[in-house]
This record gives C-alpha cells, structure tokens and sequence, in this order.
C-alpha cells in the first residue's frame, strides 16, 4: 500500500460518501418498519423497501449521464447532494407524529432521496481517482490506497447508521428526551443534518479539487450504442438484444406497481418479465459476433452476461438478507445486530487481502483464482440462508415475551411481541453475507471497469451498478413473500443455480477475459498480481 498521502481534495470527497452512505442505511433500515406502523403489511413494506433501493440504482444512469455533459462531474455531485439532504429533510418532516404523511414521505425518499443517492453514487469514487495525477509514476498505487481507504469509510457509515440511528428511529433516545413517537423523525433529522454538512464540505473543498475538462456533448455514447443494435436487429440475436434492453423499463415499473399493489398477476408478470429480459441479453451478448460491428460497443456488450449473471444471483441472496432477514430478526431482539454486515466487511478486507489470501498462495503456490472467490462469496451468501432458515424455526418453537419488538410488524394494533431466543444468533447470518461482498462484488467491479475501452467506461459501470443493486432487489421482491424459512431455502437453490450459471457463462465468454488480456487494456481476471488488493473495495 502506498504510504505517501492523499491530495488535499479527497477527504472533502470521501466525506460526501460516508455521510450518503450513513443517510441510505438509515432509510434502508427503518422505513420498513416506519411503513409497517402506517398499517402496510410485512411483505409489502418489505417490497416497497428493496424497490426504492432499486429505484436508487437506476438513477445512476442519470448522474452518470449528467456528470458526462458538459455539467460536470463536481456540479452533478454538488446538486444532487443538495437534493439528496433536502429529500431527507422532507421525509423526517413526514414521520412526525402530527403529520405522519406517507405521500410526503415517499415524495422524499423516492424522488429527491433516490435521484441524490444514485446519482452521486457513479461519481464520488471517479472523482476522488481523479485527483491523482497520472503523470505520477505512483499513481496507480495510490489510486489503489485511495480505494481501499474509501471502501472502509462507506462501512464506517453503514456502521454508525446500524449502531445508532436505525436504532433511535424505532425506539426514540429517551437519554436526552426524544420519545419513541419522535423517534424517526429525530433518526432521519440527524441523517439529513450529515448530508446537509457534506454538501457544504465538498462546495467549500472547490479549491483543492483537481479538475478534469467535461466530456463534449457531441460524443453521444448512448445514441451510438442505440445505433448499433438498431443495425443489428435483422439477426435474430440482434431482436434478442432489442427485446432485452427494452424489456428493463418495463420491469422497473412492473417491479414498483406490484411492490404497491400486491397482486398475483403482477408478480407473476415481474417475473416473467425478468426472467426473459435477462434471459434475452444473456444469449444475444454472449454472440455479439453475430449481429454487432466489432468495435468499442461490441467489447462493451461482451461483459454483459457475465455483470448480469454475477450480480443477480448474489444480489438476490444479499438483499434477501439485508431486507428479508430483518423481518425475522426484528421479532427477537430489535435490529442493532446488523451492523455486523459492515463491522465484518471492515475487518474482514484487510484480514483476506493481507492475511487469508497470502497465506493460501504461500501454501498452494498459486494466487487465489477469480473462480475460489466467486464460489465461496457464492458459499457464504447461501450459508447465510439455512442459518437464517434455521433461526426462524428456532424462534418460531421459543416462548414468547410480554416484550414487544418496535422494529416488528403490527398485528391487530399492536408489534409482534419479541421471542425468548439469544438475539446474537442474527450476528451469524449479517456477518456471512458480508464475507461473500468482499469476495465477489469486488471481482465484478474489476471486470466492469477492465473489460471495457476506456470510450466506454462509465457507460458500463452505470450498467453494472443497475445490475448490482437495481435488478436483484427488482426480482427478491417478487420472492420476499411468503412463509420465511421457504424463502431462504428457495433462495439457497437460486445460489446453487447462479454458481453454475456464473461459470458457464465464463466459459463462453471471450478469451481476453480468461487470458486476462483486452484488446483496449488489461482485464486482470485471472488472479494477477494486484488483483487480490482489490478485494473489498466496493460496496453497493
């Protein structure tokens, strides 16, 4: 790790990462609970909770998009962090106990919330990579450092935001004199207070940014992309091709109105929309030969299935955790119990990069391969389905407590009232999903940004990113109802599938990927040096 310091600009744009990190985990972590009060059942809070993760997700085409206009990289930050406080000032205004208004509140989080955080999301780390000169014979090394540094502050935010605000939201902070009926207008108050502070931080750190001319208008990235699939929809991979990207909106607003609305027909249709929606971009991108100009768009669109695959599949098993879970964990013990998620992926990124992953190369001789880390982040992500499956037949066989649980859902005006089990038992399941971030989110990110020619970058992160959070949390909300334990067991056999899907589509995906060489750049797929430093870098 590169020992020298950071440009003076990276710690006013870190500071916007950690305060929207804390912001997001409080609203992902509470306003489920929030809407469970307002009279909205289990599974639909639940629903409506992995959309708007999803509905954040697929805003970072829109920062990612206005940040490449002439607008700029740091204007897009500045506006959408000011837009992302004043959302959260609106929602802690809704949860007061006089007004308690879901239109006002859903105006905040869905609108300014969801713009502000998806927005900056593709933004803040390109613009902190920035501020290294490449000229500078270590720049990459410190870019590497700069990385690492800012993947731990995002976990220091979920962290904080578990620890305490997700926890004075349900249960008030009587020590100094917020009630529990205040208790989430307080929360989010504090959270909007942060990002009002890092809105004015980065505006103030100006100076000290190093800045990099905006891209020109005249380059249309996604007019040039729409071009060619449009020459290439003669060829039946080609429809394919057409029919898949037009089918994501279309799910994104089947996705919503069934998170809403709760009928069969449209669960049913969410899923079958997904199911060939993804199904379509799979096979028409594993044969972008056939119908598309070799090209920057063609290298593009060749990490495509391998970003949808991978992304899908663990992200259905990591939301399922991080939203599902919570409805069981919350009937034991309130909530606090999930910051082991971040706690475990602080401690656990430099421990395998550092520790685990030297002492197997010493052992075995070879670097720890692409295929060992997405099949045990894959392993450890399911793991974190039969112990929750497990806990829930536990709880379900335990006495319950004259204690109810504020975190839980209402039955007949009153919560559910706790379980007589140990609460550290949700430790388990928290902790395990967060070893499987570190071993595959990171390997994915690598490709998304390798795999691609540098014209076409941002376009593919912004991609990558929907496929990360926005598509997964899509599809665990079609499976989010029902009986828990099924769940998690229909989820295990989902884990089971994306492992195998994973390497079958590795396998017919072209050879600059296995090889770790691209035709516009280095893909260091295969365990290269370097390569296990980046473990643990993103979280999403």
């Amino acid at each position: 790790m590169c020992q020298t310091l950071f440009p003076a600009g990276i710690v006013f744009i870190v500071l916007v990462e950690f305060c929207e990190r804390l912001c997001y985990y409080t609203f992902a972590g509470t306003q489920k609970t929030w809407l469970q009060d307002r009279g909205y059942s289990n599974s639909q809070s639940s629903s409506i909770n992995l959309i708007w993760a999803e509905v954040c997700y697929v805003c970072c085409f829109v920062g990612g998009w206005l940040a490449s206009t002439r607008f700029g990289i740091f204007k897009t930050i500045a506006a959408l962090s000011f837009a992302y406080a004043l959302g959260t000032y609106l929602s802690a205004a809704a949860a007061l106990p006089n007004v308690e208004s879901v239109p006002f509140y859903l105006v905040g989080t869905f609108g300014l919330v969801a713009l502000g955080s998806g927005g900056i999301k593709p933004n803040v780390c390109t613009m902190g990579a920035n501020q290294f000169d490449p000229a500078d014979p270590d720049a990459e090394e410190k870019r590497a450092s700069f990385f690492l540094y800012f993947y731990l502050t995002i976990n220091v935010g979920s962290a904080i935001s578990h620890a305490f605000l997700s926890s004075w939201a349900t249960s008030g902070v009587p020590s100094i004199g917020v009630e529990i009926e205040y208790g989430y207008f307080f929360a989010w108050m504090v959270a909007a207070s942060f990002m009002l502070l890092a809105f004015l931080v980065f505006v103030a750190g100006y100076r000290s940014y190093r800045k990099l001319p905006p891209a020109e208008d005249e380059e249309p990235v996604v007019r040039m992309f729409l071009q060619n699939l449009r020459l290439g929809s003669k060829s039946m991979y080609g429809k394919l091709a057409m029919l898949g990207w037009s089918l994501i909106p279309i799910f994104i607003i089947v996705s919503i109105v069934n998170a809403f609305a709760e009928l069969e027909a449209l669960k049913i249709g969410s899923a079958v929309v997904a199911v060939v929606c993804i199904g379509s971009l799979i096979i028409a991108h594993l044969n972008n030969q056939a119908f598309l100009p070799k090209g920057d768009i063609s290298d593009c669109m060749d990490c495509v299935p391998l970003l949808l695959v991978g992304n899908l599949f663990f992200g259905i098993l990591q939301s399922t955790i991080s939203s599902v879970f919570q409805s069981e964990a919350c009937q034991y013990s309130g909530d606090f119990f999930r910051l082991a998620n971040p706690v475990t992926i602080v401690i656990g990124t430099p421990l395998l990069d550092r520790v685990i992953y030297p002492a197997i190369r010493a052992l075995t001789g070879r670097e720890v391969s692409i295929g060992c880390k997405v099949v045990s982040g894959f392993s450890f992500a399911i793991g974190a389905q039969l112990v929750a499956a497990s806990i829930e037949y536990a709880r379900k066989g335990a006495a319950v407590l004259p204690v109810p649980s504020h975190c839980a859902p209402k039955v007949d005006g009153e919560h559910v009232h706790m379980s007589d089990i140990n609460s550290f038992y949700m430790v388990a399941p928290y902790a395990m999903v967060g070893i499987g971030e570190i071993m595959v989110n990171p390997v994915l990110q690598h490709l998304a940004y390798e795999g691609a020619p540098s014209s076409m970058k941002s376009l593919l992160q912004a991609f990558n990113l929907f496929a990360m959070g926005a598509l997964p949390n899509g599809v665990a909300s079609i499976i989010s109802q029902g009986d828990l334990p099924m769940v998690y067991f229909i989820n295990s056999a989902i884990g089971f599938v994306g492992i195998i899907a994973f390497f079958v589509v590795f396998r017919l995906s072209p050879d600059r990927f296995k090889h770790g060489k691209a035709e516009k750049g280095v893909c260091t797929l295969d365990s290269a040096p370097g390569m296990h430093g980046m473990v643990g870098w993103f979280r999403v």
